[in-house]
């Protein structure tokens, strides 16, 4: 215990010098040069923090570094940016303190066939319940990168997070869902602009992190075997391609096409493999000990200023590779959605009201998948990368999960960069476990669902932004439980309600 209190004492010190940095630079601007184009100009970027409470059990998605955990949790973010002719520094990184108290997760009293099940979705993807036995600290890299320009063309080093798709609740391909990775990225720094339209694109090349942490009860037999198969620490590639196009006779309508692909180091033979587009500049093996992870996707995003609203759609397929005509056939095998629509209210007052909704949906949508025999084809799980689509034990795609759903709306009161808002979801949980594990039984009770509501606030206040959140929630048949008391059929499941609450601060120097 000393040396972890160490150890977050070091992480807090550096985050404090940091800050320090940060407000000589904000009071003192530096601005170094001996022409009017060679010229240092360095300057602090805002401080950020968000502190969390949760109640009783893990429950939000899309908040960086910050791990599912109970108890309390912060998360820092401080900075300073450097910009020198065609080059760019910045030092952003993250650090994430948390309590991590230990929570109920999937119950010991669960039939031993249904543990069975569940380590056959969660031997092929590292989603642990809970981050260790203790408290959890660890600093992350952050919102770094390091930047060269040159005309259109950007390339960087980096370990921010990046955001890919239309969606505001979910992204298939990338989000903030878990912390950034290293990577490099090639992109355009503005639309390149043809005759028929305009383009944007970025690849990226990286290295996922593992977490090493296992499932619950890992030490569980089912008939004389070990039901968890223990994950190779082996490093991990991430390669991935985004191509967005605004056409020219369509102003209002952006479409972009997704891929991204994850395979271990040590199986990346020659540099076919290393090109960001598969199946077409490099065809995919049909080797079955030795497939990678790969999503395809594509969104469009129509804008209808006129009457201030939008609507959007992301759709991708988890397939290694196919043909036209069986895709044509069977178009629903290996999908996953993201559905929305957004629409701005105005006011003859200086405020206006925005109204969101959008629902994803991964579960498998075919009989063929849902009770295939070996490794599941759900999403973000790998047959042959067992640590599945995530970094550092957090999915870095939709924050669902796999099999799992979700529908959420928002109402919004804003003025300026301020509002008051509240947001009510429903998430379904791995539905794909649930379908697989307790259909042969004909239990349809069992469905692993919260319905959350949430008030929050964001307001500026001089120099600081306050976002306080504070959502209650109703989880019914926790973790697929549901006690089975006589011959009475339809009984409550087990039901858990809890509070939550986050406030978000950001200081701007």
């Amino acid at each position: 215990m000393g040396s972890n209190n160490s150890m977050r004492f070091l992480l807090a010190f550096l985050l404090v010098g940091l800050c320090i940095v940060q407000n000589t630079i904000a009071q003192t601007p530096l601005a170094l040069s001996d022409s009017s184009k060679n010229k240092l100009v360095m300057k602090p970027l805002p401080l950020k923090t968000s502190i969390q409470w949760v109640g009783d059990h893990p429950y939000d998605w899309n908040d960086g570094a910050m791990i599912p955990a109970k108890g309390l949790q912060q998360y820092i973010n401080a900075g300073v940016n450097f910009q020198y002719n065609n080059w760019e520094l910045q030092l952003a990184p993250e650090l994430i303190l948390a309590q991590n108290k230990s929570f109920e997760g999937f119950d010991l009293a669960m039939d031993r066939t249904q543990w069975r099940d569940y380590y056959r979705f969660y031997n092929f993807i590292e989603l642990p319940e809970r981050m260790g036995n203790g408290q959890y600290s660890k600093l992350y890299g952050g919102q770094s990168f390091f930047k060269y320009s040159f005309k259109n063309t950007s390339i960087q080093f980096s370990t921010a997070n990046k955001w890919w798709g239309p969606g505001f609740r979910n992204a298939l391909i990338l989000s903030n869902n878990a912390a950034g990775f290293p990577h490099i990225s090639w992109s355009n720094k503005k639309p390149i602009q043809t005759k028929i339209g305009a383009f944007e694109y970025e690849f990226i090349w990286g290295q996922l992190l593992n977490s090493n942490f296992p499932p619950p009860h890992s030490y569980l037999s089912y008939n004389g075997e070990m039901m968890y198969a223990q994950k190779e620490d082996r490093a991990r590639s991430f390669q991935a391609m985004h191509i967005q196009y605004t056409p020219k006779w369509f102003k209002n309508l952006t479409l972009g096409v997704e891929q991204s692909f994850v395979q271990y180091e040590d199986q990346l033979f020659g540099i076919g493999q290393y090109i960001p587009i598969k199946n077409i500049f490099y065809r995919l093996p049909n080797e079955v000990l030795n497939q990678p992870i790969t999503l395809t996707a594509f969104y469009f995003n129509y804008a209808m200023p006129a009457v201030q609203a939008k609507i959007y759609g992301e759709f991708g397929w988890n397939l290694n590779r196919t043909t036209l005509r069986n895709w044509l056939i069977q178009p629903d095998k290996g999908m996953g959605s993201v559905l929305g629509f957004s629409k701005i209210f105005t006011s003859q007052q200086k405020h206006f009201w925005e109204f969101k909704a959008e629902m994803a949906n991964l579960q498998l949508l075919t009989v063929a998948e849902q009770f295939t025999t070996g490794a599941p084809p759900s999403w973000y799980l790998g047959s042959y990368v067992r640590q599945g689509y995530t970094n550092d034990g957090q999915i870095i795609g939709a924050g669902v999960g796999p099999g799992g759903t979700s529908q959420t709306i928002e109402l919004n009161w804003r003025r300026g960069n301020n509002r008051i808002g509240v947001s009510g979801e429903r998430r379904l949980h791995n539905n794909d476990y649930h379908v697989y594990s307790f259909s042969n039984s004909g239990d349809f009770r069992r469905f692993y669902v919260d319905f959350a509501t949430t008030l929050k606030v964001d307001w500026t206040f001089g120099k600081w932004d306050l976002g306080p959140r504070m959502s209650y929630i109703q989880t019914n048949n926790y973790n697929w439980n549901l006690f089975q008391p006589g011959n009475i059929y339809f009984i409550p499941g087990k039901d858990i309600q809890q509070f939550t609450g986050k406030l978000n601060m950001t200081y701007h120097f």
